[in-house]
């Protein structure tokens, strides 16, 4: 038998009892603050993060069913898209790591840590606006919450 073994063993019933309740309590207490607590915080943050995604998702559906005749157009034809997509991304705080140009109607941007919800919103703005639609995009997640890396190749509709 071990030393902690031994020292229980030595113990009376009732301390024994008390020790074995207040070991049960110490290890709820634990596996409460430790495991329980921050995941179920982790889980509720989630869920407003997708309630949140799934309130943007629907705005973003809603532009997408604008007629092109409907959606206002200010000077789509008169700006390179090179500059078009400068201009248009300073109001949502977007700075975009590279812009090429593909054609006199298209356009590559290369983002880091863009603000998701920033980038969503600057999308629906320059289709809405401006005509210009995302023909591809790719995402991917960063460290840091709420931040994208990725590519959108834009083409003026």
């Amino acid at each position: 038998m071990n030393a902690l073994g031994e020292w229980l063993e030595s113990r009376a019933p009732r301390e024994r009892a008390v020790l074995l309740v207040g070991a049960i309590a110490a290890a709820v207490i634990v596996l409460w603050g430790l495991i329980l607590a921050p995941l179920r915080d982790a889980a509720a943050d989630l869920r407003t993060a997708v309630e949140s995604k799934e309130r943007l998702l629907i705005d973003v559906r809603r532009a997408q069913t604008l007629a092109p005749e409907t959606a206002p157009r200010t000077g789509a034809g008169t700006q390179s898209l090179v500059v078009l997509v400068d201009t248009t991304r300073r109001p949502h705080g977007l700075e975009f790591a590279r812009t090429r140009p593909d054609g006199p109607n298209g356009i590559n941007v290369t983002f880091q840590n863009a603000s998701f919800d920033a980038l969503l919103e600057w999308l629906i703005a320059i289709e809405a606006e401006h005509g210009v639609v995302v023909e591809t995009a790719s995402f991917s997640s960063t460290r840091e919450r709420g931040l994208v890396n990725g590519q959108v190749f834009l083409r003026r509709s």
